[in-house]
């Protein structure tokens, strides 16, 4: 049976167990006020491949690995005038 939370005036909110059937509370039965059904966050659990962590774990081309992370471009020791076009050191810093 689920949970539904609801609003009095007086008390504040609480919380009835109740069947999905059943008609929502209209009056609360500890001080006799009216109530108000809320919304609230529910509780779901995903299910099937690609929702759990161990999905991720790198079996497969597409997974995310963390030690293969973009790394920092390398360094060369040259001076910029000697640099070569393709290196990381000829490229003004963004």
């Amino acid at each position: 049976m689920p949970i539904y939370e609801y609003e009095c005036p007086k008390c504040g909110r609480f919380d009835v167990l109740q069947k999905m059937s059943a008609p929502p509370l209209e009056i609360h039965e500890v001080c006799g006020s009216k109530v108000v059904k809320l919304m609230s966050a529910s509780a779901f659990a995903f299910k099937g491949s690609g929702f759990y962590v161990t999905d991720y774990g790198g079996k497969s081309d597409g997974a995310i690995r963390p030690d293969k992370a973009e790394k920092a471009a390398p360094q060369c020791d040259a001076p910029k005038t000697e640099a070569c076009a393709g290196c990381s050191a000829a490229k003004p810093a963004a």
